[in-house]
């Protein structure tokens, strides 16, 4: 798990897994935003997996996707925003490689 810093309140990392979860509590995350969608790959986990996981770690996590390909729509912008401005943080996102959570992040970021 590679974790790269957008801000002092933001992280993104690729796949995580439910066994990651605990390394991400102990760095200190109290928020997880799964923007990968489920059965994106055939061997992916599904969110309910994780989001069980991390709920039972006393982390709180949020299911915003967005498809490969896709750039972010103006509604999972302002969606991703509301998440961060309600969210205790430090916040980590993730997808497959982390470069949508970057995208959705920066994107949200450029809103009035």
């Amino acid at each position: 798990m590679s974790i790269r810093q957008l801000s002092n309140e933001v992280a993104v990392c690729g796949q995580i897994s439910p066994d990651d979860l605990e390394a991400i509590a102990e760095l200190g995350f109290k928020t997880i935003v799964n923007n990968r969608p489920d059965h994106e790959v055939g061997a992916q986990l599904a969110h309910a997996v994780i989001e069980a996981k991390a709920k039972s770690l006393g982390l709180a996590i949020h299911y915003l996707p967005m498809e490969v390909g896709q750039p972010p729509s103006e509604i999972l912008l302002e969606d991703f925003k509301r998440i961060l401005d309600a969210a205790e943080k430090p916040v980590l996102a993730y997808c497959r490689s982390g470069n949508r959570s970057g995208q959705i992040y920066m994107g949200a970021c450029a809103l009035k």
